[in-house]
């Protein structure tokens, strides 16, 4: 019998688990291994906008994981803390590297989110039915995608800088699909919070 893993809907705010701090992966088990190919086929189903990283409090499991999919390969970061990092933010100005942050949890909404340059990314994967620490060393879009689903895994939403740190936030109009610059007042119902 072959067993399909499904997809899991992706929630939405205010939906409490987005503002969890989720719990550390101690070992690995028949759902630790579902979760994984749950994350991934979800994160790959992704479309309009296709998604480029997906944690798990955003399919509603508070575990320390999260994907990305990046030059059209899945990745699994599990338990993952930046170790070192660059000296300089970037607001991702560079080519590839967009100006405004999404989330697939916040949908049709973007905003400006100062990133570390570079990080140092420390990580378990699963090897041989166990977890093993892995090193990587990431840049610009990439380290600002993992820096993004990593804020996820501490109940951390982009927004939070935008209300923080006083920068816009940008709708998409469904009629034109332009941005439009929306009042500072609805981060607050956005949900918002203080850093």
């Amino acid at each position: 019998m072959i067993r399909r893993t499904k997809t899991a809907p992706i929630i939405h705010i205010p939906h409490p688990t987005l503002r969890s701090v989720a719990t550390a992966i101690t070992e690995v088990d028949t759902k630790l291994l579902e979760l994984a190919e749950t994350l991934g086929k979800t994160l790959e189903a992704t479309t309009k906008p296709r998604g480029v990283g997906l944690a798990a409090p955003q399919i509603a499991v508070g575990k320390r994981m999260f994907a990305t999919r990046l030059e059209g390969a899945i990745q699994l970061y599990i338990n993952p803390k930046i170790s070192a990092h660059s000296e300089q933010k970037t607001w991702g100005e560079k080519e590839g590297d967009p100006h405004l942050e999404g989330c697939l949890s916040i949908p049709k909404i973007y905003g400006p989110v100062p990133r570390w340059e570079w990080i140092e990314l420390e990580y378990d994967e699963i090897l041989d039915g166990t977890l093993v620490k892995v090193h990587q060393r990431l840049s610009e879009f990439s380290a600002r995608v993992a820096q993004h689903e990593l804020d996820h895994l501490d109940g951390i939403l982009f927004i939070d800088y935008s209300l923080t740190l006083g920068l816009p936030i940008y709708s998409e109009n469904p009629e034109t699909e332009n941005l439009e610059e929306l009042d500072s007042t609805m981060l607050i119902a956005l949900g918002a919070e203080q850093l």
